[in-house]
């Protein structure tokens, strides 16, 4: 047996040896959050541009080393053994920074990063994939006989081409849209008749079917800013962000960048970049085709960065190459102070970092600005400028094209028409339209037409993007009717761009969302007549679960939903939407609403407005909310929403249709079967070199 004092040493040396160890564990703790982009796991194809970073947090001073395949690499900012280290990094960081870099070497490549800071070092890897692109004829994307002279790279008639190459790309994004939005859209507008379909939308028309999953980098539900980016740089992106990785920097504009589609055959190919949208021009999928910053809601550097980076002077050395830009969002073009405008310093963008501008080349350093007057800057840089139906149809067809249709999003499609025919909406005393300060909107595919007449001038081609937007808003609000109108509205753009493939030749359509909105789902038809329905009696408190609400009741399902009719006015829309048997819309993803079946007088008040214009809709009736419509409130049931929160449906993670479309070529087979999201960038490049 041990003796009591030997027992007594024994413990003091054990405590001495704990003591010394958590003495050492604190003193030689080492820095976290040590990461190195691009993430493990992306892929660019030869050539394309992205930024190096490491980054870690810790107690400074930092340093970082970097190497790929065991070759070291050396920082483009990012002070050594220093506190500030890129003068760009969030407070309690260190980050160091290789902009502008590019691997022209197929295959899977190695990124070797070492980050200290006080208490010691960490190393991280990471791996990269370079894909090589071939030429149907064999020669690989990157070096062809048109190499760069004179700074403009690969100046020769892309209109000679082999047959098989894409020349122009248009990207039709329904936002939102899943299957039964299409579904839905095409009973409405054209039926169905003893089981079968009385006709198709030009959309489902196209030869290439497939799936597309939607996952964004750090979440199974996307957001659209990394929806849409996925597409068009071939990366995955967090939530909120668009032409970045996630990095701890300061100002969401200074995040390292990946080469955008655009961004990438402009500078390689010489082809010129078209924005169409139904939303405000500073929303998600829009910017996400030529803006890179880590907030999608920053909406004055947003704007700014879209001319700033057009590459004005097509010098092919930098940019985008943008040439039409059309939407709503004229708040951030009018100087701050005028009615209308949202520009503030706290959504604007302040100069670049020095070596992020000479990594990409770019000629504007940004700068925060709120009283810039971005529409003279536009027109300035060569763009005509047009704010109405009226004026889009007498522009023609200028070099360059700039369109703002209202200060926030655009109307959808049914409070349009509804302005056009000179019938307001029942139930509703004057147009919406007139409400939100823009009495002459131009379609979708009005819009989509005329921006096909100015980028058909470029011999070189162009990547079209057309989006329907209002798919997803109205889906997120579970506005059945305005939801399908938009769809209708899609649709009819897609059957101009089929159009515009057919004469032109050598085109590439793909139609796709970024993400499905709400769990849109058709649960069936209506049963008994719209005037029933209408004359029943509030049941907007029978909450008991033993009471069935009325309005319930008229689900007409299975046999009970026949096949609706709907009478089509020759603008292409219903006359009504209110029809007896009229298709019925749940909401998987839903929030809260009351139900009415019935086609709301007005929608509910859009978030992306300036702040007076809202004010004079909130005067007017309009609701931020969709358990708060007036029209709603006082007559239908009330669902309780399965997403959190009350105020909107949601996103959902349900794979997305896709369908595609060619002339010259048999490029719409690429998009056969289910694929990732970030598959589309490099298949759109295989076109591009007829390599399918």
């Amino acid at each position: 047996m041990c003796h009591p004092v030997q027992q007594s040493i024994k413990l003091i040396r054990v405590l001495l040896f704990i003591i010394v160890l958590g003495a050492a564990g604190a003193v030689y703790a080492l820095p976290t959050e040590v990461a190195v982009t691009p993430p493990n796991g992306a892929r660019f194809v030869v050539g394309q541009k992205f930024d190096l970073r490491v980054e870690g947090k810790g107690s400074g001073p930092f340093s970082a080393t970097i190497a790929v395949d065991g070759v070291p690499l050396r920082f483009t900012s990012g002070t050594q053994n220093s506190l500030t280290t890129d003068g760009v990094t969030a407070a309690g960081y260190g980050g160091f920074n290789l902009r502008g870099y590019s691997n022209f070497a197929q295959g899977t490549h190695t990124i070797t990063a070492t980050f200290t800071d006080s208490t010691g070092t960490v190393t991280v890897t990471s791996k990269f994939r370079i894909i090589e692109i071939k030429h149907a004829i064999g020669k690989s994307f990157d070096d062809d006989e048109d190499k760069r002279s004179n700074g403009k790279p690969f100046d020769h008639d892309f209109r000679r081409h082999d047959g098989h190459s894409i020349k122009n790309i248009i990207i039709m994004v329904g936002d939102g849209m899943g299957v039964a939005h299409r579904t839905a859209a095409r009973i409405v507008r054209y039926g169905v008749t003893d089981g079968t379909s009385n006709d198709y939308l030009a959309m489902d028309k196209f030869p290439g079917t497939g799936l597309v999953t939607t996952h964004s980098l750090n979440s199974i539900i996307t957001d659209s800013a990394p929806g849409m980016s996925g597409y068009v740089t071939g990366n995955h992106q967090n939530n909120n962000q668009e032409g970045v990785f996630p990095s701890h920097v300061a100002n969401p504009f200074f995040g390292p960048r990946v080469e955008y589609l655009s961004e990438f055959l402009h500078r390689t190919r010489g082809k010129s970049l078209g924005i169409v949208t139904t939303a405000d021009i500073e929303d998600a999928t829009p910017a996400a085709n030529a803006v890179h910053t880590a907030n999608r809601g920053a909406g004055a550097g947003i704007c700014d960065q879209y001319l700033d980076e057009s590459d004005p002077g097509d010098t092919r050395r930098f940019g985008t190459g943008l040439r039409v830009l059309m939407g709503g969002g004229r708040r951030w073009f009018l100087p701050a102070g005028q009615f209308g405008s949202s520009r503030a310093a706290s959504t604007d963008y302040t100069a670049l970092p020095a070596d992020l501008v000479m990594g990409w080349n770019l000629q504007a350093a940004g700068a925060s600005d709120p009283n810039r007057d971005l529409i003279g800057d536009f027109k300035k840089a060569g763009f005509a400028y047009v704010d109405s139906s009226t004026a889009l149809k007498g522009v023609g067809a200028p070099d360059k094209l700039l369109g703002l249709f209202g200060y926030g999003n655009m109307n959808v499609a049914l409070d349009k028409i509804a302005k056009r025919r000179g019938t307001p909406l029942p139930g509703s005393t004057s147009f919406v339209v007139d409400d939100y300060r823009a009495p002459d909107q131009p379609m979708l595919d009005e819009m989509t037409a005329a921006a096909l007449r100015v980028l058909a001038k470029d011999r070189n081609g162009f990547v079209l993007m057309v989006e329907g937007a209002h798919i997803d808003k109205q889906s997120h609000a579970m506005d059945a009717e305005r939801a399908i109108g938009d769809t209708l509205e899609f649709d009819r753009a897609v059957e101009v761009a089929r159009r515009f493939a057919d004469e032109e030749g050598s085109t590439l359509i793909i139609v796709l969302a970024d993400h499905e909105c709400s769990g849109f789902s058709l649960i069936g038809a209506l049963s008994g007549t719209v005037d029933d329905l209408q004359n029943l009696p509030s049941d907007n408190l029978t909450l008991d679960p033993g009471a069935q609400p009325e309005r319930q009741k008229r689900v007409g399902v299975y046999d009970a939903a026949g096949f609706p009719k709907y009478k089509i006015l020759d603008d292409g829309y219903p006359e009504n939407f209110d029809v007896n048997g009229k298709v019925l819309i749940g909401y998987g993803a839903s929030g809260d609403r009351f139900e009415t079946w019935l086609t709301k007088p007005i929608p509910i008040r859009d978030s992306l407005l300036p702040a007076d214009l809202s004010g004079e809709l909130t005067g007017k009736g309009y609701t931020p909310t969709p358990v708060d419509r007036a029209s709603d409130k006082g007559t239908g049931y009330f669902l309780r929403g399965q997403a959190i929160g009350r105020d909107q449906a949601v996103h959902t993670a349900a794979d997305i249709p896709i369908s595609a479309y060619s002339t010259g070529g048999k490029a719409f087979q690429l998009f056969y079967g289910v694929q990732e999201n970030t598959e589309i960038f490099f298949k759109l490049i295989r076109a591009t070199a007829g390599a399918y």
